[in-house]
Formats: structure tokens, C-alpha cells, sequence
């Protein structure tokens, strides 16, 4: 071997040392760190638990994952599960497990851990408060769940439920997938050991929590839509715990955090050290009308009332032009949502007056509820009146702590009232609230069996043509009952940091922080 050679070699076994060391200083530093301001913070750390809150689901789905999950449209896609087939009678789901995903203790993911976190969820110890999802009181009942192969997990309902697999992706009640190791020898829960992208890793009660990336995670292959398809870590993540929204506005502003939810009533100021990011939302802005009330049972005075309100108007002026007015409990980021859901209440002063007539309205004083916890439904009222006036029917404002409002709203205490549902995943999940029988359940806000029929009859029908029809159908009778006037979806806004890139908002207005890189 000449000298040169030798040089060469001990140049290159020199050049290899310092590149392997580069590669493992780059491997040991630490990721950054997003901060996200979080309102409440978790009172657990298990998935749909009793003591959850909006904090907990929040957190919580960056670290668990079920079979199947939510694209942006609320369509159901594949998660742990690569497909599924369902039974012709609609009673069999079977899942094909993906290859390759683990739990975060390095465990492979069988049939026997779906098995396992199904029966530890479903046990009434485990203080999962999404049981009767699946014990048939408010969804279908599971009857068995079988593990023919380690890759294959079979579910087997008593009846066919269309929304069986919308219910075990939910947000709120994920049928979760955990190992045995997320609880002690007694059963009692200890910590998630999920197969998400992130680790549960610190929880600090009332201040914060910290989720760090998971390296043995293998994201799907598809790009990321909604909750479904390539999630990465890039970044370490803290839910900050800040209840008072203007602390919050000010940590950002202050750069201590990089993520918050805003809305019109607590946006910073404009400054390039921050992006603004709209997020069309599912929750709903409604003024309510009580068809039992001795004047409002008339369904030619609720008409007149929605007749004399410029409703397009009305969005367009509480929303700053960000949203649309949409009349259908149909969410405008619904796949579901057609060109028949956008008929509703057009302005007409001199019908109203026509119906008003009709109904023998004699200038009685019509109550409008609000609160002024919800800037929104207190502006809604306040426009609400001025419009009802110039039409000649008389209303005064009624404002009331959020409590007492949603109590009257449970009890149907009301006679107008400026209201919100929350999100739902799927049209039918919100008209199965709004329909039904007042006697029986008084906060029920439309009365129309017929409807409640039609409702029923897809109850066990995934068919998407069928649901889609049938909520045209069922738009189109509660237009004519005017049990509200539908007014648009609620927009959320997300301040985020220049630091951050790669935020992309969704319908569900739940942080998704996957594939976020921080300079």
C-alpha cells in the first residue's frame, strides 16, 4: 500500500467519523417547540372519558388514533385500518389492519389490542362517557367483536346503523386504540400508549402539556386531509393552559406562544409577526322560534318573522363577509351540501305584513333571548330586532346569563331566541337533535313526525344519493314549518405565528398541528 493510499484512507475514515458525528449531533437536537394557547385545560388523559373536556380532545388526538378517521368533507377514511367491507346486511364490519403500525412502546398493532381497548372502553369502570354509542341506547349495539387473524378485527352490530363508523371516528368519543400498558395491573388508566405521531409526554395540571414525536410512527401515504392520511411530527407541541382570551392574544403578541383561537371580537392587530388563517366552520348560528307559544304556533307568523329578516344580510354584516348565509342545518363543508340546500327566507316586507295579518298578530311583544357571553348570538338579536321593527312586529330584548339560557332553551322557555349547535360530523346527528316530540322532549325544536319518519327511515342506510335526497326533502319541509331561521356556520380564526408554517385550518375547528415546522 503506498503512503498516499494510506493518506487517502485515513482522510476518508476521518471525513466518515465527523459525518457520522454530524448525523448524530442533527439526530440528538432537540425539535422546536410550538406552543398552542389552550382555554381549560385537560382534566384527563384518556380519550372520551367522563371528565373530558374540549381540551382533552384536542390534545388528544395528536396521540390516539382508531380504525378509521374524518377527511375534511366529514367522508370517513382509513387510519389504522387500510379498508373495511360491510356485510350485505349491513350488520358485519371487517376491518384489514395496516402493516407496519405500532404502539408507542414499540408493540405491534393486532386484532387482539382493537379487541382489547373495545372491551376496556365498554366497561363501565373505565368511565368512558361514549358508551351508549355502542350499547344500542344512542347508536347501534355491538353484539361481538371477533379477531379471526392478528390483521383482522370483525365488528358485528344487532341492527344496521349507518353511522357506525362516522361514531367510532368521532373527535370527541374516538373508539380508540390503546395497549394494555395505558392502564396497571388493576386496570385503573395510567397514560395513553396509543399509535399516534405524538407521545404523551408531560402534563403539568392547569399549566400545560407537552406532546413529543413518536419516532417510530409511520404515516399513512396519502396527503394529509382532515385527520386522515400523512400526519408527521416535525415539531414538539404544548398546550399551554391561558383561560382569559386576551392573555392569550397577548402571549402571542408577546411571541410566549405561537398558536391561538380568535374570533372578531379578539383579533390582534394586523402585523406581519402573524397570519390570520379562516376556518369555515359546522356550528350553527340560529334564531330559534317556540312553535307551542300561544302566537308563535302559528306557522304564518314564524314565516312572517323569517320573511321580514334579510338574512344574507345579516351574515354578511356579523361575519365581515368571511362566511355565507346558508338556511340548511346542512353545513356548507358538508359533502352532502347541494344546490337545494341553499333555498331559504328571502326579504319580503310586504308578505310578511300579508302573514302578520293573517295570523291576527295584534302588536303583542314578542321576547327575544340572548346572553352576552356569545358576542355573536347577542349581535344577532340586537339586528334581529331592529329588523323585526321596521316590519311592524314588536320584540324586546330578554339578555341572560349563558346558564339560564341554555336551560330555557333545554325546558323550551322561549319565545325567539338567538342560539348555536355545535358541530356535528354528519346532517343526520344534527336533525335527530332538532326533531321530535315536545312533550316528551321539550328542547326538541321542530315537531313534525312526518320528518321524524323520513329521518328514521335512513337510519340503517349508508347510501350517499339516498341521505343526500332525503336531507333535500327534509330542508325543504322545515323551510315551510319555520321552527328557525338557519343563518350560517360559524367561522373560526386562528392566529399564527410567522415562525410556524404549515397551518391549514378545517371544518371541525380542531388544531390539527401535524406537519408544522417552527424557524
Amino acid at each position: 500500500m503506498t503512503k498516499i493510499t494510506m493518506i487517502a484512507r485515513r482522510l476518508a475514515l476521518v471525513f466518515m467519523l465527523v459525518a457520522a458525528g454530524a448525523a448524530a449531533t442533527a439526530s440528538a437536537a432537540p425539535l422546536p417547540e410550538i406552543r398552542y394557547a389552550d382555554g381549560a385545560g385537560t382534566a384527563t388523559s384518556m380519550p372520551g372519558n367522563r371528565a373530558r373536556n374540549t381540551s382533552t380532545d384536542n390534545i388528544l388526538l395528536h396521540v390516539v388514533e382508531s380504525l378509521v378517521a374524518l377527511r375534511a368533507d366529514m367522508s370517513v377514511g382509513p387510519m389504522l385500518a387500510d379498508s373495511w367491507a360491510v356485510s350485505r346486511d349491513a350488520r358485519t364490519y371487517t376491518f384489514k389492519l395496516r402493516p407496519g403500525a405500532t404502539f408507542h412502546n414499540g408493540a405491534p398493532v393486532t386484532s387482539a389490542e382493537v379487541k382489547w381497548s373495545y372491551n376496556f372502553l365498554m366497561n363501565p369502570k373505565s368511565e368512558w362517557m361514549c358508551r351508549n354509542l355502542y350499547d344500542g341506547a344512542k347508536g347501534p349495539k355491538v353484539i361481538a367483536v371477533d379477531t379471526p387473524t392478528p390483521d383482522t378485527v370483525v365488528f358485528r352490530l344487532e341492527e344496521p346503523y349507518a353511522l357506525f363508523l362516522d361514531q367510532m371516528a368521532s373527535v370527541q368519543c374516538p373508539l380508540a386504540v390503546l395497549h394494555p400498558s395505558s392502564v396497571d395491573a388493576q386496570g385503573a388508566w395510567l397514560k395513553p400508549v396509543a399509535t399516534g405521531p405524538y407521545l404523551f409526554s408531560d402534563w403539568k395540571k392547569g399549566q400545560s402539556v407537552l406532546l413529543t414525536r413518536f419516532d417510530g410512527y409511520k404515516p399513512r401515504p396519502e396527503p394529509l386531509d382532515g385527520m386522515v392520511g400523512n400526519k408527521q411530527a416535525l415539531a414538539n407541541l404544548r398546550f399551554v393552559v391561558i383561560p382569559d382570551a386576551a392573555a392569550q392574544k397577548a402571549a402571542l403578541m408577546a411571541g410566549q406562544v405561537d398558536i391561538i383561537n380568535a374570533d372578531e371580537d379578539n383579533l390582534p392587530p394586523k402585523d406581519p409577526r402573524w397570519n390570520v388563517v379562516v376556518e369555515q366552520g359546522l356550528d350553527t348560528v340560529n334564531l330559534l322560534m317556540q312553535g307551542t307559544d300561544p302566537l308563535l304556533k302559528d306557522v304564518r307568523m314564524r314565516r312572517a318573522i323569517a320573511l321580514a329578516l334579510d338574512l344574507p344580510a345579516i351574515t354578511k354584516a356579523l361575519n365581515n363577509g368571511l362566511t355565507q348565509y346558508n338556511p340548511s342545518l346542512v353545513p356548507a363543508a358538508s359533502r352532502y351540501y347541494s344546490a337545494a340546500e341553499r333555498r331559504g327566507y328571502a326579504r319580503n316586507l310586504a308578505e310578511a305584513k300579508t302573514l302578520m295579518d293573517a295570523a291576527c298578530y295584534k302588536a303583542e311583544v314578542i321576547k327575544i333571548q340572548a346572553n352576552k357571553r356569545y358576542p355573536y348570538m347577542y349581535r344577532l338579536a340586537v339586528v334581529t330586532q331592529s329588523l323585526l321593527s321596521k316590519a311592524g312586529i314588536k320584540t324586546e330584548l330578554e339578555m341572560l346569563e349563558w346558564a339560564t339560557q341554555v336551560s330555557n332553551f333545554r325546558e323550551g322557555k322561549f319565545q325567539l331566541m338567538a342560539f348555536g349547535y355545535s358541530a356535528r360530523t354528519e346532517p343526520a346527528l344534527l336533525y335527530r337533535d332538532v326533531l321530535g316530540n315536545k312533550s316528551k322532549t321539550p328542547m326538541a325544536q321542530w315537531e313534525n313526525p312526518e320528518a321524524l319518519t323520513l329521518l328514521d327511515s335512513i337510519e340503517g342506510n349508508p347510501d350517499e344519493a339516498v341521505r343526500r335526497q332525503t336531507f333535500e326533502k327534509l330542508h325543504d319541509m322545515m323551510i315551510a314549518d319555520v321552527p328557525m331561521a338557519m343563518v350560517y356556520n360559524k367561522p373560526g380564526m386562528v392566529v399564527v405565528s410567522r415562525n410556524v408554517t404549515g397551518f391549514k385550518g378545517w371544518p371541525l375547528r380542531k388544531p390539527r398541528l401535524f406537519n408544522l415546522t417552527k424557524h
